[in-house]
């Protein structure tokens, strides 16, 4: 999976009894049932009454329950809000048994249930099913259970979404890492892999996918037909899935593949399908290769759809995808290149993760780690895209660094008590840094014996469930070393680790040369690792780099006896070409040096990093932020190099906000800010026309846009009274404009917003619509999609709340938000108590950056208030009080230098 978020379901049958018939309230009678058989109380013992499945009772279900398969047959409408189902469950019983069995349903109806061909009493309490061991035998049982489920609103579950462009309905599902009990009844467990027979009645229009292609579909009237689908191979629940709905196909092969691509029918026209398939070709010639293992699953489809809350998602030869990946315009390199990543990620995944399975959630890094290092080294070995490791450090690398520097961090692996602990750990650490370090180990290992290694541990392991200690014990086998140290350094250990490096010369060369190691105080691990010394001087007006010197450095101190006689360096950079994981403090010369040369230096891989270590210098109060705009405003305009260019806007852009929150002479302040704006606006008119830059610096002109000059020619260029030559405003451009309009207060922002609509009938616009009029500096627009957000209001989709909430508080409008903060914090124990972590996502952003002790003290009053908090709470609340400290460390860095 690639994540953005996700959404657990929160609807409950509770909530639309009206629609469930008098037998369901019977049922739901028997569901509430305070009385229970004392093996169900001791089930009950072991097994909580929560929307979420512990480690401990998964373990004991592994021990009860063997050789699973689910017979599925499930009824979908275009109208209904709910859908009805029946499953078999067909599972063997380790011996007699001695207590209940459950099966996971959450926020469903059971209409009955039979057991080896008996009705039993129904004993439901909306989290899961119970079966009481006198209804049950050891050996091979049948449980089957017909049931009701409501669709999903958040896209959790079987998610239903009706496309405002034409009215068509389309459907899919999303279950990472516990979500396709609501589905059907089963045991959501990682390691309880199954078969899975499906057969689906939906309507004559539709197309219907699932994890294998249908052998069968047949009329069952003038409305329906019924869809079939063959037995599949063994795997996990949490990657079978159920899509249907009008979809546009598109069909291709590779090899003896059958590959089909499909979007909603109003996307189809922006869907550059030959890049899907393209993409999607080389990934599947870099892994068949590199593994030495056929892929295994038969048929492979992607699914483009809507509101989904994650990237996309590695269902079993059904792969879904956001449409955040479709553009509506030309695509950038940049983001064909995110493209083929996400293709080639969740590709990987069909081996790692899907044929080969973590036993537990605590192994979930594994999986996400292994496809985002494999996806990027396919696309370095195979595709097009030969700067695909200057995008890794620039994107996940960095996600990996600031991950690492928060309260927040953890080891890589740890302990997951609970599937919503599950949730909580999809972050840049389980991504990024876990990437990274794999990324490493072939540098350790060697490359041809860290392939062989994987390669073993997939055939070895197939369609069975693995851990840490056996994807390790293959690498070291194949590569003839222990990693016993490695792992501990690295998987068990947390935090972020610095660099420097400290030299001499005599006569020209350098004489010595010291790489000093340090790490966090709370986190004092030293490690192991090889990275590649840089050494650059200047020749015939160029910086270049003389010499590189490998490294494998430990401890406190490393001397680097190869680099003596070396030419004495103009800049020495610790990390070149980014080998290792780990942050990089430059010595004063280099530091002198790079401030005059950044522009002469010239591998663009090593200026990007250098651009990085200037902005580290801003976001760790050593470098004041003045100073830092100043440099950008002097250098970046001579760049040239497009991932360079994205670096140094981007953290343009954030200058600009930080600006809006440091406390600053405001005259300063306003100096600053026009000084970027108007850079932006020159960059924007000098940028090669239709270029890849020239989309780069519209994009950072609509976030730094503030003047009325800068504010009328935003507007001009929506209205076309002004063109710059070569940008071409695609819909989502023209909405940045209005959103613009709409956060300014400028002209006649609301007629921005109905003369875009009338244009642009899609869910996109809609939802920038409502982002236009959240971002408005109003109290009456505050507080009507606060309003909507903490009640979550039903005539609202959670995409649509989402849509108000990411952008109810920019940094200029920190009065706003301390005159709503009462209501937000009001609002706490209500959201604490949600089942949805996707909701609870959506409310953390309610707290934006606060520049201020007072910022921090108002999140601090809220963690320290002794309330239990939902994990993912608790991280974002944690995290928002450091950048709020990191802040305002920012802010006294630019007062002092100010007094200095």
């Amino acid at each position: 999976m690639i994540r953005t978020g996700k959404f657990a379901a929160t609807l409950m049958c509770t909530a639309v009894l009206a629609a469930c018939g008098q037998g369901k309230d019977e049922n739901k009678a028997a569901n509430t049932q305070t009385e229970a058989s004392p093996a169900v109380a001791k089930t009950a013992a072991v097994r909580k009454d929560v929307a979420s499945l512990s480690e401990s009772y998964a373990k004991l279900r592994k021990q009860q329950v063997a050789n699973v398969d689910y017979t599925l047959s499930v009824n979908l409408d275009k109208t209904g809000k709910s859908f009805t189902g029946k499953v078999d469950v067909h599972a063997k019983l380790n011996g007699a048994p001695k207590q209940a069995l459950t099966l996971d349903f959450i926020d469903g109806t059971v209409d009955s249930i039979s057991v080896n061909g008996k009705d039993i009493p129904v004993d439901y309490n909306d989290k899961f099913i119970t079966i009481a061991p006198e209804h049950l035998k050891g050996g091979d049982n049948t449980i089957s259970i017909a049931y009701q489920h409501p669709y999903s609103i958040d896209g959790s579950g079987l998610y239903r979404f009706e496309d405002p462009a034409d009215g068509k309905v389309y459907m899919y599902t999303d279950f990472e890492p516990y979500d396709s009990n609501q589905l059907f009844p089963n045991f959501d467990q990682p390691n309880l892999k199954a078969t899975y027979t499906l057969s689906v009645k939906a309507p004559k229009d539709w197309q219907v996918v699932s994890s294998t292609r249908e052998d069968s579909v047949k009329d069952l009237d003038d409305q329906f037909k019924e869809w079939t689908f063959p037995t599949t191979k063994k795997f996990s629940t949490y990657v079978f899935s159920l899509h249907a709905g009008p979809y546009k196909v598109w069909e291709d092969d590779s090899g003896d593949i059958p590959l089909r691509v499909m979007s909603r029918q109003s996307l189809a026209k922006y869907i550059q399908v030959d890049d899907w398939f393209k993409f999607t070709h080389k990934s599947f010639d870099f892994y068949q290769k590199y593994f030495d293992v056929k892929y295994p699953f038969g048929k492979y489809d992607q699914i483009i759809v809507p509101d989904f809350n994650a990237g996309a998602m590695e269902n079993v030869g059904a792969v879904t995808f956001s449409e955040r990946y479709v553009s509506r315009g030309d695509k950038t390199e940049a983001e064909r290149m995110r493209l083929n990543n996400v293709i080639a990620h969740e590709m990987a995944h069909m081996w790692f993760g899907d044929l080969v399975t973590m036993n537990w959630w605590n192994d979930l890094w594994l999986n996400e780690s292994f496809a985002t290092y494999m996806s990027n080294l396919s696309m370095a070995e195979s595709s097009e895209f030969k700067d695909t490791w200057e995008n890794f450090y620039l994107g996940t690398k960095q996600w990996a660094y600031r991950s690492d520097q928060l309260p927040t961090t953890h080891a890589i692996q740890l302990p997951v008590k609970n599937t919503d602990e599950a949730f909580a750990n999809f972050d840049g650490i389980t991504y990024g840094k876990g990437g990274s370090i794999l990324k490493q180990l072939p540098y350790f290992l060697g490359k041809e014996k860290f392939r062989q290694g994987v390669s073993q541990y997939l055939k070895d392991l197939s369609y069975s469930n693995s851990t840490l200690d056996d994807f390790m014990g293959h690498l070291g086998k194949a590569a003839g070393k222990n990693l016993d140290q490695w792992q501990q350094e690295w998987l068990y250990k947390a935090g972020l680790n610095t660099i420097a490096a400290s030299f001499q010369c005599e006569d020209g060369k350098v004489s010595k040369l010291t790489l000093t190691q340090t790490a966090p105080e709370e986190y004092p691990t030293l490690r192991e690792q090889q990275i590649q010394l840089g050494l650059f001087d200047m020749q015939d007006g160029k910086m270049v780099r003389t010499d590189a010197v490998p490294v494998l450095y430990e401890g406190a101190t490393t001397d680097v006896k190869d680099a003596v006689g070396k030419a004495c360096p103009a800049i020495l950079y610790p990390n070149e070409g980014d080998w290792g994981y780990v942050k990089v403090n430059l010595d004063p010369v280099s530091v002198e040096n790079m401030s005059k040369h950044i522009n002469d230096i010239e591998e663009p891989f090593t200026r990007l990093m250098l651009w990085q270590s200037l902005f580290d210098s801003v976001y760790d109060a050593k470098l004041p932020l003045d100073q830092y705009v100043q440099f950008v405003l002097k250098n970046l305009g001579a760049e040239d190099n497009i991932n360079v260019v994205r670096m140094g806007a981007r953290y343009l852009g954030t200058a600009f906000s930080y600006l809006n929150q440091v406390n600053i002479d405001d005259a300063k302040r306003a100096q600053l800010q026009d000084a970027i704006e108007q850079f932006a606006w020159k960059q924007l008119q000098a940028a090669k026309p239709g270029s890849d830059a020239q989309k780069v610096w519209f994009g950072t002109f609509t976030g730094v846009a503030h003047s009325d000059e800068a504010l009328g020619n935003a507007e001009k260029l929506l209205s076309g009274d002004l063109k710059i030559d070569g940008l071409k405003l695609d819909p989502d451009m023209r909405w940045n404009l209005v959103l613009l309009q709409n956060e300014k207060l400028f002209g006649d922002y609301q007629k921005a917003i109905d003369s875009e609509l009338a244009k642009d009938k899609s869910d996109r616009a809609q939802n920038f619509a409502i982002s236009a009029e959240a971002v408005r500096p109003q109290q009456e627009a505050k507080a009507k999609w606060l309003t909507n957000i903490l009640d979550k209001n039903d005539d609202f989709k959670l995409s649509q709340l989402k849509a108000a909430a990411y952008y109810l508080f920019p940094s200029d409008q920190s009065k706003l938000y301390q005159d709503n903060l009462s209501k937000v914090v009001g609002a706490l124990d209500k959201v604490n108590a949600s089942t949805s972590p996707e909701y609870v996502g959506t409310y953390s952003r309610l707290f934006p950056l606060n520049c201020s002790q007072q910022g921090i003290d108002q999140i601090s009053k809220i963690l320290d208030s002794g309330k239990s908090l939902n994990p993912l709470l608790e991280k974002a609340l944690k995290n928002r009080r450091y950048e709020n400290q990191r802040c305002v460390a920012m802010s006294e860095k630019l007062n002092e230098s100010k007094e200095g």
